[in-house]
């Protein structure tokens, strides 16, 4: 199995399909063939990416309250910093 980063931000996500064959986009550069994908695999998928959703969220509430917490403070900014780490 072969691992590689991919950064595709807030580029398209879709299905295509092509010659009977269905394929999930990842941007531009990844296409991920899903043809014969079992209900159970799609299912994790879906899952997987409802994960990665509630991590996004709760880092977005983590500098809100952040912000809130200096605002309170008298301070008009605070950021949050967070490394980024592989997921998925």
């Amino acid at each position: 199995m072969k691992t590689f980063n991919l950064s595709w931000g807030d580029r398209p996500i879709q299905l295509e399909n092509e010659n009977g064959h269905t394929f999930l986009r990842l941007g531009a550069e990844l296409r991920v063939d899903v043809t014969d994908t079992s209900l159970d695999q799609l299912n994790r998928l879906a899952q997987v990416a409802a994960d990665l959703a509630d991590v996004r969220r709760d880092r977005i509430r983590a500098t809100q309250v952040a912000d809130e917490v200096a605002a309170e403070d008298g301070y008009r900014f605070v950021g949050v910093p967070y490394q980024r780490q592989a997921a998925a």
